[in-house]
């Protein structure tokens, strides 16, 4: 077989391009092995309208990226400030006031210590931890297809660590005062004997994969995306 005189010339070029290929797809399909995805945008600006039995209400989110992890402020009728694992939106720390009185800490080393009202418990977890008030971007963490199932560990502050399973029942559409997007529909249900409660997020497909909304088997708790902004540096 001949070989054309420039093929020569061609190959170093064809080969950085197959490496970049190969290592493009690797980093798809391989995050776990030193490269990284990045999950969510550096900073973001998130406004949810919320319904609570019939009480309507906001949460003003906001959300920047620093050496420390992403760094998340949610602000109601309470504060709850928070710091997110990058590799994993695990929960690595979080504070919670209401109207000025402290509630709640989580910090995360070796061991989770949650001191809720002053009761402190310790847990030695070698999975990832998502304490529930964080739960919106926890579940922006998992790379969803239509027989996803997972059981994560779920920190209820109240009560304790509980698993709970994550399924992907279905595909919608959402339309909210943001933009109509095409979404998974997740069921979580809690494995604990005191709820038969089930929990419904529907969660953008593309990146920055959005919770764009939340309603619960009750049908009195709802929660949707209503202003969005952000920065990806």
């Amino acid at each position: 077989m001949c070989k054309h005189p420039q093929d020569n010339a061609l190959e170093p070029q064809f080969k950085h391009i197959v490496g970049f290929l190969f290592t493009s797809l690797f980093i798809l399909y391989y995050p776990s092995s030193g490269f990284s995805l990045q999950l969510l945008p550096d900073e973001e600006y998130i406004v949810y309208e919320t319904v609570d039995k019939g009480k309507i209400g906001e949460i003003d989110i906001q959300l920047l990226k620093d050496s420390a992890g992403y760094r998340i402020t949610y602000t109601s009728d309470r504060i709850v400030e928070a710091i997110l694992d990058t590799q994993n939106l695990q929960t690595l720390y979080l504070n919670k006031i209401i109207k000025g009185r402290w509630e709640l800490s989580v910090k995360r080393n070796d061991i989770l210590e949650v001191n809720y009202r002053g009761r402190k418990n310790y847990y030695r977890e070698t999975s990832p931890v998502y304490d529930r008030h964080t739960l919106d971007f926890a579940l922006r963490s998992f790379q969803y297809t239509n027989d996803f199932k997972k059981r994560i560990r779920l920190n209820v502050p109240e009560f304790m660590i509980i698993n709970a399973d994550l399924e992907v029942i279905g595909e919608d559409t959402i339309t909210t005062p943001v933009g109509t997007f095409d979404c998974w529909k997740i069921r979580m249900i809690p494995r604990v004997i005191f709820t038969k409660m089930r929990f419904y997020f529907y969660i953008e497909k593309e990146f920055p994969r959005r919770f764009v909304r939340y309603e619960d088997s009750s049908g009195k708790n709802t929660i949707i995306l209503k202003e969005y902004r952000s920065v990806t540096y």
